[in-house]
């Protein structure tokens, strides 16, 4: 974390994420700046130093992501980089969330938090899809794979950090596999919105809306157990046109767009332009 102080006031912050299994050449990034201090270099400062914490740890790349059209957006794009792909921002308001059935031969599997011992198995290799099934524009993206003791140390990190989980997942009943997952989070003291997290489809059983089936019930899960929930937030692709049709099924409507850049990080510690 670097910091930018007006006073005692902070007035700028840049958050700094390092993967230590895949995608070890990216630093993730979060910046941000005041709307009274733009236009003082602060943004450059904090770039400047992500730059030097980038190359201490070995990484080309920075990958941040900005409002469209946002002052952030308009600063990256000025010094000449451009967004490797978009997403989209939507709501969804459960006091009038849609239902949606699930197909003959499977059924449903909900837990808060930490999945069931005898599916972990399922659910990491669910997760392991991910990067391979979401698309990604022109950004540099390596797969992450998942076994069950990433899964269980996630579960573990996230409920240290005060995070809430709810999931909801589609077994086969012919094979007693979970081929369907989906999953949304409470992370923050807000108790009335939560943000949509995981939903992935094993392609064998994709055409039957699984997707739709297992989102509309961990909605009715997560109200359930949650009485103050009143939206849920999502992020998806532009180009993920599947899922965004899915949400428009619930109820989900867009709000902004924000684009994702990635960052080359200077050989030396010279200062961004």
């Amino acid at each position: 974390m670097a910091l930018v102080w007006e006073g005692e006031r902070v007035v700028g912050a840049a958050d700094c994420q390092l993967p230590q299994a895949e995608n070890r050449a990216v630093l993730f990034l979060d910046l941000v700046v005041h709307p009274e201090f733009r236009c003082r270099g602060i943004g450059s400062r904090l770039l400047n130093e992500v730059d030097a914490i980038a190359q201490r740890h070995d990484r080309t790349l920075i990958e941040v992501q900005v409002e469209r059209d946002a002052a952030g957006f308009r600063y990256l794009t000025k010094r000449g980089h451009q967004p490797g792909a978009t997403s989209i921002r939507s709501i969804c308001k459960l006091s009038g969330r849609a239902t949606a059935s699930l197909a003959d031969g499977y059924e449903l599997v909900q837990w808060r938090d930490f999945a069931p011992e005898e599916i972990v198995d399922d659910v990491a290799a669910l997760q392991s899809r991910l990067m391979v099934d979401a698309p990604s524009g022109d950004l540099t993206v390596e797969q992450q794979v998942y076994d069950a003791e990433r899964v269980r140390r996630q579960e573990k990190s996230e409920h240290a950090r005060g995070h809430r989980s709810y999931s909801t997942a589609a077994r086969h009943v012919a094979t007693g596999h979970i081929v369907a997952r989906t999953k949304l989070a409470f992370e923050t003291d807000d108790d009335t919105h939560a943000r949509q997290r995981i939903t992935i489809v094993e392609p064998a059983h994709r055409g039957r809306r699984l997707g739709l089936a297992v989102k509309s019930a961990n909605h009715a899960y997560a109200k359930a157990q949650e009485p103050a929930l009143q939206v849920v937030e999502a992020w998806n692709s532009e180009d993920n046109t599947h899922m965004r049709a899915v949400n428009a099924a619930l109820g989900f409507e867009p709000v902004d767009r924000w684009s994702v850049f990635q960052l080359p990080v200077p050989a030396t510690s010279g200062a961004r332009a």
